[in-house]
């Protein structure tokens, strides 16, 4: 039994390894060929992160979980809490995809970063932006949005539009000196608008850009700080989301790996804060729903925040707040105290999506005519989906034939960077991911099971509502009339959602007996360090 726990940790090892110098020899070739040596030094480092990232790991997470002799060695026997381990595994694993896919490589990035540097400057006590909307920035940032130093009206390209041996030059070209002059300190518009929604969701980056400017670091720096406290945000909602988990707690955890999600979390995008929020919000749902003997004020006060928090940055994840209703009545003491409960939740989440949404929700409710910019087209509208129903169902049904596996991919790790189809996990490495997965989401021998029938199906329902309210969205947003499918719909919109749709997979009726949740997880973390290998020689390549 004990080859069979670690067989599996220790061909993914050696698959890294070898792989890895594959990847070596590919990363020296796109060397050569730009004559940037430099990258060699780079992968080398970057594989030696990997080596240690998997040894700690191993020792922190996989080796306490071998019965045995081992065991003694690691704590005194004592195992370390799931928890640690996952945000451990984030914030290490997520370091390595912020440094391999570089600051505004993520989906609308560019916009992201404005965003957060405008309530950076709220922070500091300044103007937003100027007159005209654009976001005020120091005169050295100006080049993360600017990469080819255009005037006029020129389109500017951003830092990571496209990433290249190039991209790799600028960063080496612009690391130094680490302190700016204060001429490069003055404030100048930028190109670039802040996103109208809760400023809560750039917190964590705006922090980080805060801390940058305060310390008179250069642009790249300053980048770089802004994403890690996106990441450590993130990290910190996994820990608190698995700790307070009563089951599925490595089901949460192999999906806070999924390269995609890592990749977001290490981003400016507010994702990030959606995901982080979610797997909360529904862990702590089911924490009081089957752990919990009571729920307290406290409990109540803890949900509503976090409803209005998260509620008004993407109205469609409103429908988390139905994982409240898994909680019984009787933990609340009696109907009334239930009430009181679930109206503090709504008034809530309403307060701050009228707060933040309002002109928004009046838009779309009134609007008969809507144009779509990057199509040039009339849109979809409110009133059509209203008067077509049967066309409304139609063109949903054939998103869903069409479009289905490749959102699937997408929600793994297809067309990472700026939706960049090259920079793909591939196709061997997601079905490997899938697969682990659902063997961690199949009951071991033992295990208690939480769950009934009719709170897997509410689940569920609540899942694929966040999907329809997604397509529905975008259907309006994004789509022109002329598109028979809906545009803009991506995997990754589905991830604050995937994990508690796993975990409706455990029943008694399939028993998992062979293999280790931890030996899973440990093989999926493996494969990230895989793909953060992949990812650099593939950029090294593009020259």
């Amino acid at each position: 039994m004990q080859k069979i726990k670690i067989s599996g940790p220790v061909i993914s090892v050696l698959l890294v390894a070898l792989l890895g110098g594959w990847h070596f020899l590919e990363t020296r070739r796109g060397a050569v060929a730009s004559g940037d040596f430099w990258l060699c030094d780079m992968y080398i480092r970057l594989f030696a992160a990997v080596g240690v990232f998997l040894a700690l790991f191993g020792v922190m997470f996989l080796i306490p979980s071998i019965p045995g002799k081992v065991k003694g060695t690691i704590l005194g026997g004592r195992k370390i809490p799931t928890e640690i381990c996952a945000a451990f595994a984030v914030l290490f694993l997520g370091g390595m995809y912020l440094f391999v896919l570089p600051p505004l490589s993520a989906p609308d990035e560019i916009a992201h970063f404005s965003s957060a540097y405008a309530i950076s400057n709220q922070m500091m006590g300044m103007e937003r932006t100027d007159e005209y909307g654009f976001v005020l920035m120091r005169k050295e940032d100006e080049f993360l949005q600017n990469v080819e130093s255009v005037s006029g009206n020129e389109e500017r390209t951003s830092l990571g539009r496209m990433l290249t041996e190039d991209t790799w030059q600028k960063i080496v070209d612009h690391a130094a000196p680490l302190f700016v002059s204060d001429e490069q300190k003055v404030m100048v518009s930028s190109v670039n608008g802040q996103n109208h929604t809760t400023p809560v969701s750039y917190l964590a980056p705006a922090i980080g850009i805060t801390l940058g400017r305060l310390l008179g670091v250069n642009c790249m720096v300053l980048a770089f700080m802004g994403r890690f406290m996106n990441l450590l945000f993130y990290a910190a909602m996994v820990y608190g989301a698995v700790k307070v988990l009563p089951f599925g707690k490595m089901v949460l955890f192999g999906v806070s790996v999924l390269p995609m999600a890592l990749h977001l979390a290490a981003s400016y995008s507010y994702d990030t804060f959606l995901m982080g929020m979610c797997f909360f919000f529904g862990s702590y749902c089911l924490h009081l729903a089957f752990a919990k003997p009571e729920v307290s004020w406290k409990d109540i006060l803890i949900l509503a925040v976090m409803a209005a928090a998260f509620g008004p940055c993407k109205m469609v994840y409103a429908v988390m707040m139905g994982f409240a209703l898994l909680i019984p009545v009787k933990k609340f003491g009696n109907w009334k105290k239930w009430t009181i409960s679930a109206a503090a939740v709504l008034a809530a989440f309403g307060a701050a999506m009228i707060l933040v949404n309002r002109a928004t929700i009046t838009n779309y409710a009134v609007s008969t005519d809507t144009y779509v910019e990057w199509a040039a087209e009339p849109a979809y509208s409110f009133s059509w989906v209203l008067h077509n129903p049967i066309g409304f169902a139609r063109v949903m049904y054939d998103s869903l034939v069409h479009l289905g596996d490749e959102w699937t991919l997408q929600l793994f790790g297809s067309m990472l960077g700026n939706l960049d189809p090259v920079l793909s996990v591939p196709f061997a490495i997601i079905l490997g991911m899938a697969v682990c997965l659902v063997l961690l989401s199949l009951r071991n021998a033992g295990e208690e099971l939480y769950m009934k029938g009719w709170q897997k199906a509410w689940i569920c329902v609540l899942a694929v509502g966040c999907l329809l309210g997604l397509m529905g969205a975008m259907l309006i947003a994004w789509t022109p009339l002329s598109s028979p499918v809906v545009e803009g719909v991506q995997g990754r919109y589905l991830l604050p959602v995937i994990p508690f749709v796993f975990m409706c997979m455990k029943s008694d009726k399939v028993v998992r007996t062979v293999g280790s949740d931890e030996a899973l997880v440990f093989m999926m973390c493996a494969m990230d360090c895989y793909v953060v290998l992949r990812l650099f020689s593939i950029v090294s390549l593009r020259l």
